[in-house]
């Protein structure tokens, strides 16, 4: 299964789900199904989410949602990891629950609000013939006509507000509720590889044209960043006066002990400078991404470990600051 993209921006609607590792039920009984839409409302007004639709299956859940801060990561996370944690302890369990990161397709609501609103909570029927969504007591849709036992943190008003006013929108939404889901929909749905925008042609073509100017602004940023941090050299030249070694050396495979001063630069490297792995390749004699990738978390995890090599550490950083300021 390809990793679902993640595009987060204010104002973002999403139909997010999330499925039981190897299908394996969510919710075994009333408490749970309780004790998640709990921690729904909780997470909503920590993170600034707005929830219009849900639907609590057996193993899996549907939301549909806007973000206002662009926070749907940060919220998720959330949500499933301690709803993980009080169901493994309300279960006598461990071990992860759901089968992996959430998915969220981003919608264009202006086309397909309404549209997955009804999908969501025709949910129950499509899996079971004969269900009476009106009925059904782990869905939103129930709420929609009684405002008064409403949760706070669901959004009613904004659906509704598509069919009209008073008793006479009420009596629409139903309707349009017992309707079938659109037969494009069904098939966007049932597509092996989910795509993760559903929306109009120019629609999709905006959102890749904001990902791609965002992408962009970042690099920019990070190059940026980087020009004010410590280049390579001077954090080779740095470590080779603290340890006591030629700059020359660093540029040499050395086998043992001899190779620290190498190693502690070249962590520095990626740690103070933020540089590339390619580029400290380059400089200290190494093809593979993988070989310094390893040496950087090696020596990362002694200079967290070992108080001599964190003072020399400490001792490198003093220097290169001191050049800064000079």
């Amino acid at each position: 299964m390809s990793r679902p993209l993640r595009i987060e921006y204010p104002g973002a609607y999403y139909h997010v789900m999330n499925r039981g590792t190897a299908r394996q039920k969510t919710f075994l009984n009333d408490q749970d199904r309780q004790r998640f839409l709990d921690l729904l409302g909780q997470t909503c007004q920590m993170w600034g989410v707005r929830v219009y639709a849900y639907c609590l299956m057996d193993n899996h859940y549907h939301l549909l949602v806007e973000t206002a801060d662009a926070a749907l990561s940060r919220a998720m996370r959330h949500l499933d990891g301690i709803y993980t944690q009080r169901f493994n302890r309300a279960h006598r369990r461990d071990g992860p629950l759901f089968r992996g990161r959430y998915r969220a397709i981003l919608i264009e609501p202006e086309e397909y609000f309404m549209a997955v609103a009804r999908y969501i909570h025709r949910n129950p029927a499509e899996a079971r013939v004969g269900v009476d969504i009106s009925r059904y007591r782990w869905s939103s849709h129930r709420w929609y006509s009684d405002k008064k036992r409403c949760p706070e943190w669901l959004n009613t008003d904004c659906l509704l507000s598509r069919f009209g006013k008073g008793r006479q929108g009420v009596e629409a939404y139903r309707e349009f509720m017992e309707g079938e889901v659109e037969e494009e929909l069904r098939k966007f749905y049932h597509e092996k590889y989910l795509r993760p925008i559903l929306g109009s042609k120019d629609f999709v073509e905006r959102v890749k044209e904001e990902i791609e100017e965002r992408v962009k602004r970042d690099e920019e940023i990070s190059d940026a960043r980087r020009l004010l941090r410590p280049g390579m050299g001077q954090i080779v030249s740095a470590t080779a006066r603290v340890y006591g070694k030629k700059e020359e050396e660093f540029r040499k495979k050395r086998r043992g002990h001899g190779n620290e001063a190498r190693a502690m630069a070249m962590y520095l490297c990626r740690e103070l400078g933020g540089h590339r792995l390619r580029e400290i390749g380059v400089v200290f004699g190494l093809e593979k991404y993988s070989s310094v990738s390893s040496a950087c978390l090696s020596m990362k995890a002694r200079v967290e470990k070992e108080k001599r090599l964190a003072r020399q550490a400490k001792e490198i950083k003093k220097l290169l600051k001191g050049q800064r300021q000079t």
